[in-house]
């Protein structure tokens, strides 16, 4: 990986370069506006030689994630095949929400990348729909989208966290101060909204 970039497509219009390290949130409407952002974003994943690993949760379960990727031209089984492409179930990651095990579930995502960085990927890509949380596991849940933030620095690992509009005020911010930004899609196009204290820079992307 000597001399490789530090930067990467993110796939979405009006954002063309992220850096490796960030945690991203996204808040969205409903399944067609989730399906949209999220294949681009593997889609450009998968250009950029990076292994993409989708954490699914409905309205977008793996049958339908995959059944995306393919009409948008991507050869699901060959992907999923040479390790470049990992589509899970959210149960199959985050077992009980409510008891994770936070420690556990970063060290995980941490041997992901090196599993990645080791197969000759330029790096780990990620997101998680978190539809299956609960006012009994959200606070559990925060602290490990603190936890990942802490952990993303330096790594060659882009993470895009998607949560539904409407989860009320509090709970939006409290998503929003455990990301480096949020990304929101506005008349104007694509944009990023919101940064929290000692999140990592974008580049300028217009």
């Amino acid at each position: 990986m000597r001399g490789a970039s530090n930067l990467t497509q993110l796939g979405l219009p009006d954002i063309e370069v992220v850096p490796y390290g960030l945690h991203a949130c996204h808040f969205y409407e409903g399944a067609a506006d989730l399906e949209d952002v999220l294949v681009k974003y593997f889609v450009a994943g998968l250009r950029n030689r990076e292994r993409c690993f989708w954490v699914t949760a409905e309205p977008m379960n793996a049958a339908r994630a995959r059944a995306a990727l393919q009409r948008a031209g991507v050869d699901v089984a060959a992907e999923e095949h040479n390790g470049a492409l990992v589509i899970k179930e959210h149960a199959d990651w985050y077992a009980d929400a409510a008891e994770l095990d936070v420690a556990a579930i970063v060290k995980q995502l941490l041997a992901e990348e090196e599993r990645a960085l080791t197969l000759g990927f330029n790096g780990l890509r990620i997101t998680g729909n978190v539809t299956f949380l609960t006012d009994e596991s959200w606070h559990r849940f925060m602290e490990y989208e603190q936890a990942v933030d802490d952990a993303l620095s330096g790594r060659r690992i882009v993470g895009l966290c998607t949560y539904r509009h409407g989860v009320g005020p509090s709970n939006t911010l409290d998503v929003v101060r455990r990301h480096d930004c949020a990304l929101e899609r506005h008349d104007r196009g694509w944009q990023v909204i919101s940064c929290g204290p000692g999140s990592l820079a974008l580049p300028t992307t217009r």
